[in-house]
């Protein structure tokens, strides 16, 4: 059963002591709207006598207003007296009400009006009604109403955009242009952005080909370099074999290598000799006689031979020599220390 606009007669019971006179005009506004039908309102008019505005309301044209009769004074008197009108209103026939109420105890009258026949109620009162009285009745509106977020936010725009001034063709012009500009930029660095992440993989390839590239190249080097080493050790040894053994198998190598040994302990043993006889007191001349005497002996002295005096000249040939500077400077020593050390290697064996 719904509330349809027809000539069938609506109820409205208006609970005065517990809800304001604007929720009563409320609820006439949303009664309107099924009209044509009688409109019964009832109220105990008179328990409000100081309120001028129901002589205005009671001339309002489309409604019936009837007083109620209170059978007894105290709490719950007007809730008694609405029953007992709603029950009259029910008895005749009427099954479309408004109940204008925020109180609990309203939720007997909907039990009765839903007794024998059902009935279709609409409850008008506050948010803080209890979800006892909500659910008696069949629908429920909330006094005041509650705008949408939405719809509340949509006015405000709206009213904000009528009241602003209508902007010139020229700014309006100026701002579409500034904003296709920026949407251009905007479309330039994300196609340089798209380009630099594309490239960027081809980038690392060619960096990791590189890092190979020079690593391959160094071990190349190295190996190269340790090759060069072998060579050339390999070589120095075969130019001191062959020293070796040319010193070895030539006999006048050898005869040399002995005389020059023989005067050099000779000559060791006459230095000696020297040393250990000491000389008369009056056969030795005074500091500087003695300096004169030995260079006038020493120019007097016939010259010694090479063999004699422990020096020993050898012509070697351009490729023996340049190997024995190798040798020499890889051995570090001097060029005489290397030539006795390979004589007296070849003496010894």
């Amino acid at each position: 059963m719904t509330l349809v606009s027809n000539n069938t007669t609506v109820g409205i019971l208006y609970d005065i002591e517990n809800a304001p006179f604007e929720m009563l005009n409320y609820t006439l506004g949303k009664a309107r709207r099924f009209q044509p039908c009688r409109t019964i309102v009832i109220s105990d008019w008179d328990a409000r006598p100081e309120q001028k505005r129901w002589d205005k309301l009671l001339r309002r044209p489309g409604f019936t207003f009837r007083q109620i009769s209170r059978t007894f004074l105290g709490k719950n008197s007007l809730d008694s007296a609405l029953y007992d009108s709603a029950k009259l209103l029910y008895e005749e026939g009427v099954r479309r009400y408004f109940v204008i109420t925020t109180d609990s105890d309203f939720v007997r009258i909907a039990e009765m009006l839903n007794s024998r026949e059902k009935s279709y109620i609409i409850g008008v009162g506050t948010k803080q009604a209890s979800e006892t009285l909500r659910s008696a009745y069949d629908e429920f509106i909330v006094y005041p109403p509650e705008e949408k977020p939405k719809a509340a936010k949509a006015g405000k725009k709206a009213a904000k955009v009528q009241n602003q001034p209508e902007e010139k063709p020229e700014a309006e012009k100026k701002r579409g242009k500034r904003k296709k500009e920026q949407k251009d930029l905007q479309e330039v660095l994300n196609e340089s952005k798209d380009r630099k992440e594309a490239k960027e993989p081809k980038n690392v390839k060619d960096a990791k080909e590189a890092k190979e590239a020079k690593d391959a190249k160094t071990a190349k080097d190295a190996k190269e370099t340790k090759a060069a080493k072998a060579v050339k050790s390999g070589k120095n040894a075969k130019h001191a074999k062959a020293d070796k053994t040319d010193l070895r198998v030539k006999p006048g190598n050898a005869q040399k290598a002995e005389s020059l040994e023989q005067a050099e302990q000779s000559a060791r043993t006459e230095a000696a000799e020297a040393v250990k006889k000491p000389q008369p007191a009056e056969m030795q001349p005074s500091e500087p006689q003695g300096k004169k005497a030995r260079k006038k002996a020493a120019k007097e002295q016939p010259a010694v031979p090479q063999e004699t005096a422990g020096l020993l000249t050898v012509r070697l040939p351009k490729t023996l020599r340049q190997s024995l500077e190798e040798r020499m400077q890889h051995e570090e020593v001097t060029m005489d220390e290397l030539i006795t050390y390979l004589l007296m290697r070849g003496l010894s064996k």
